[in-house]
């Protein structure tokens, strides 16, 4: 009997601890949730903001593309534009959302699972190796990214090769302030687009089109734009 008691209390805590453990991983489950839905509201209510002043609706038609078109979104990020991309593409064209950041690209498939967009096709680069597969792609964008880039000609190269004859390249940017006239010398992650236009010229890209004035992020400087594109 006293056997039979031991197994008894032996259960009895176990069942205890099993079902204090199921509590604590539920927990612990609905608190990430929470925070993943949260972390996502408000990274929509940013992205809002952004829509009125990034001009997206103009820079997409830059690209010059349409249903079943192929582009890159080098630098994407969580996908602000890459989402946006999609919904143009279709199901029968296909976005490449490229970035050096794990989590970034994680976030993003997160997000275009959850909208059911499911035409992305994400790539982990590297700073001078984005991955891509040459002469298939439609177009290219580049934005708030180019002033991070340590070898730009050889992101270029690459992204020349990538591109189908007269695929479009546009890149967007912060322009530098006044005080800041060449890369070397910006100390706000900004870089003049005349250096850009003349790298891109070197690299063999045609420009069809430069606004150092596309548009200016409130508490910000001017933004530029450049269109480009690959001789066919």
């Amino acid at each position: 009997m006293e056997i039979d008691g031991r197994k008894l209390r032996w259960r009895y805590r176990l069942r205890v601890s099993l079902f204090i453990f199921g509590v604590a991983c539920a927990l612990l489950v609905l608190s990430a949730g929470y925070e993943a839905i949260r972390t996502l509201t408000n990274l929509e209510e940013v992205e809002r903001a952004r829509d009125q002043w990034q001009r997206p609706g103009v820079v997409i038609q830059r690209l010059n593309i349409k249903e079943g078109s192929v582009i890159v979104d080098l630098g994407s990020g969580v996908g602000y534009f890459a989402l946006k991309l999609s919904r143009v593409v279709g199901q029968s064209g296909k976005v490449l959302p490229v970035d050096i950041k794990k989590f970034p690209l994680r976030v993003l498939k997160a997000r275009a699972f959850f909208q059911g967009e499911h035409n992305l096709n994400v790539i982990l680069g590297e700073p001078d190796d984005p991955h891509l597969p040459a002469g298939s792609v439609d177009a290219v964008l580049v934005v708030n990214t180019y002033h991070e880039l340590t070898h730009p000609a050889v992101i270029l190269d690459q992204l020349f090769r990538s591109l189908k004859p007269g695929g479009r390249l546009v890149i967007i940017d912060r322009g530098p302030s006044v005080t800041h006239e060449t890369r070397l010398e910006s100390e706000d992650h900004a870089i003049a687009s005349v250096e850009v236009e003349t790298t891109l010229r070197r690299q063999g890209f045609e420009v069809i089109e430069r606004d150092d004035r596309f548009t200016q992020q409130p508490g910000d400087g001017l933004w530029w734009i450049i269109v480009a594109q690959r001789r066919s």
